[in-house]
């Protein structure tokens, strides 16, 4: 789609949200504006951004289009897993979803066998509880219990990743056995710690299909790629997803390792201080659906940050090039003024070898503390350049290093290895 047509789809979109949605209709009148105020991109950045708060207090019959409801047909609805919040409950049609997941999956083509005519790839998913979409996501329910409509097995796993019982692991590693899946959705941080466990039980997870992997939920560390990729082997197709709970796959990783932004079913900005940044430069991600009937959004500022690094990939897709930076409430803050990103620090730890989790904490003061559970590969001389590289990307604040054997995961029951209380409380 051109960027003429792709704009036009977007007024489309605008004029269908103010006529169909009770809040587009009065954010539109609050800012003095109509449909037809719209006609070019500068236009448009002129419509204040919506957020998760405004979908919060008006879902669902501020937000749901007329003539829809949440008992339609191919509805299907969501509760996000809170992690800058409140839970989030929203909606999406089956095919919107479907169609923004086969825009995402198709930059790799490691994932083409899945989506063969007549073929409907089984699915396990092992991530925190709260993206469960199964209330009743327990050890002790059975696996019937836990079968999503889709076909979806949901495994299950302590809210507190790393409290999670031997027996609910080997639980988990039967019932992936036992179902034989072509596709694993996982959090990365969680299947790290499920491959860890498979290991020193002498498990293994296979399937006599071909296993393919997509990573989600967080933020894939260096730490946990290593140990996906060292267990499961390099010829398990592994990937990394863009997707918010809300919307769906928002990008994916293509094989050759590069994540894409999916600007075929969403017009996407990247804004910094409520201007567009240019390539290379980070800024948070607004996305305005196309042709979304149940619930339209415009310039939903999503709250996740990124740098578009405007350079075609040799993959061969033409959706735009992204890195990954992370949650503006994840973001360490510096007494200088600038700025590091979850992933510029996932940088400065690296894929280390000789450590298994990691987590850097930012309290209120600014001072940041790394906890990291050591294996039986660490050495000395491993933490002390750690320390370095850690002082150096964080200085003018404080560091602390600590080997730890336990890190609590989140409220929400994921576990984000970059928190900074100064972000989130600004927020």
């Amino acid at each position: 789609m051109s960027d003429a047509a792709t704009f036009e789809a977007v007024r489309e979109e605008i004029a269908y949200a103010y006529d169909n949605t009770v809040f587009f209709r009065r954010h539109m009148e609050e800012l003095g504006l109509r449909p037809e105020d719209i006609r070019d991109a500068a236009d448009f950045q002129r419509i204040a951004p919506t957020s998760k708060v405004h979908y919060r207090r008006n879902y669902p019959a501020g937000v749901l289009a007329q003539g829809y409801h949440l008992n339609s047909p191919n509805v299907m609805r969501f509760q996000s897993s809170g992690t800058s919040g409140d839970r989030l409950n929203s909606a999406i049609m089956s095919y919107d979803l479907a169609r923004r997941q086969a825009t995402g999956l198709g930059v790799n083509r490691r994932f083409d066998e899945l989506w063969q005519p007549g073929s409907r790839p089984r699915i396990c998913r092992f991530a925190p509880p709260n993206c469960s979409d199964v209330e009743c996501a327990t050890g002790f329910s059975s696996m019937e219990d836990r079968i999503l409509p889709d076909g979806t097995l949901v495994l299950t796993v302590a809210h507190d990743l790393l409290a999670t019982p031997e027996w609910q692991i080997v639980k988990a590693l039967d019932e992936i056995e036992s179902y034989q899946p072509d596709l694993l959705v996982v959090d990365p941080t969680h299947f790290a710690f499920l491959t860890r466990w498979a290991r020193r039980l002498d498990r293994k997870i296979t399937s006599p299909r071909r296993l393919h992997t997509v990573c989600g939920y967080t933020l894939m560390t260096r730490v946990a790629r290593r140990q996906i990729e060292e267990f499961m082997g390099l010829d398990t197709p592994i990937g990394d997803m863009i997707g918010m709970s809300e919307l769906g796959y928002l990008g994916f990783e293509c094989h050759l390792g590069q994540r894409h932004i999916n600007n075929r079913d969403f017009y996407v900005e990247f804004v910094q201080d409520g201007k567009p940044v240019e390539d290379g430069r980070t800024g948070e991600l607004y996305v305005t659906t196309i042709d979304d009937g149940l619930i339209p959004r415009v310039r939903y500022a999503t709250g996740d940050h990124f740098t578009p690094l405007g350079s075609p990939c040799a993959c061969g897709s033409e959706l735009p090039v992204v890195r990954v930076e992370g949650r503006a409430t994840h973001m360490v803050r510096l007494s200088d003024g600038r700025i590091v990103t979850p992933a510029a620090v996932d940088v400065a730890v690296g894929p280390a070898p000789w450590m298994d989790l990691y987590k850097l904490e930012q309290d209120s003061t600014g001072a940041c503390s790394f906890r990291y559970i050591p294996n039986a590969k660490a050495r000395p001389d491993d933490v002390t350049a750690l320390e370095a590289r850690l002082v150096e990307t964080l200085t003018p604040n404080r560091v602390h290093v600590e080997a730890v054997d336990y890190i609590s995961s989140e409220r929400s029951g994921k576990f984000q290895p970059c928190l900074s209380h100064i972000s989130a409380e600004g927020v």
